[in-house]
């Protein structure tokens, strides 16, 4: 799914809401519709768009009822900083084989061990909530240093470049390497404007290029390059 329509999606608070209940348990209209407090009518609407992404999907009971429950395991990421704003999804499988036990082998551990096992997995969950909570402080630190770092970049850049023109190359450089089409179209420049500059750029060791499917990719010298 394009991650840009998921957050279109979620943008609506009625559906964040539905698919908050349906995290907990699977649900039927009616439910959805008492426990929000929101007419059916809106209700399946929320349901069938939610569906047709994707995200739900529904099963029907033995009363031929129908019930909803989230059909998708994925991670929704948004970095928004100074410098930065990307949105990425990201699709989580896994395998819910066990393998090798024969149902009634299985039905028979889980009765005799059912108290062991459920200690166990507690015990696992919290150690997965420790590392889930230690990734998202590294998270941060990173960001926050990545933010420092292109604070003290655009210091070094308005010292090193001798116009604006250089000034925003360097500063697109900086974050990717690219191509002339693609610095022309995000700098509304002419093609002969962009080619002096970076040009006048490579001549003074700040920029290099390197050649991908027969084009040209510029970017911001590697340390070191300078003695190969």
């Amino acid at each position: 799914m394009d991650p840009a329509k998921l957050l279109d999606i979620l943008g609506n608070e009625n559906r964040r809401r539905i698919i908050q209940l349906l995290a907990s348990r699977p649900c039927y209209v009616s439910e959805i519709s008492g426990r929000l407090g929101v007419g059916p009518k809106a209700i399946i609407s929320h349901l069938d768009l939610l569906e047709q992404a994707g995200i739900i999907e529904c099963s029907v009971d033995e009363q031929r009822r129908k019930y909803f429950n989230i059909a998708n395991n994925m991670r929704l990421e948004v970095l928004l900083s100074p410098y930065t704003y990307t949105v990425t999804l990201h699709d989580i499988h896994f395998n819910r084989e066990k393998g090798g036990e024969t149902p009634s082998k299985k039905e028979t551990l889980d009765r005799e061990e059912s108290s062991t096992l459920l200690l166990k997995l507690s015990s696992r969950l919290r150690e997965l909530k420790k590392r889930q909570e230690e990734l998202t402080q590294m998270q941060q630190q990173l960001q926050a240093e990545y933010t420092e770092i292109m604070d003290q970049c655009l210091d070094s850049i308005e010292k090193v470049a001798t116009n604006p023109i250089e000034c925003e190359l360097l500063f697109e450089l900086l974050r990717n390497e690219t191509t002339l089409a693609s610095l022309c179209y995000n700098l509304r420049l002419h093609p002969s404007v962009i080619n002096a500059s970076l040009t006048a750029l490579e001549k003074r060791g700040f920029i290099e290029y390197s050649i991908k499917n027969n084009q040209y990719y510029w970017k911001i010298r590697e340390t070191g390059a300078e003695n190969e």
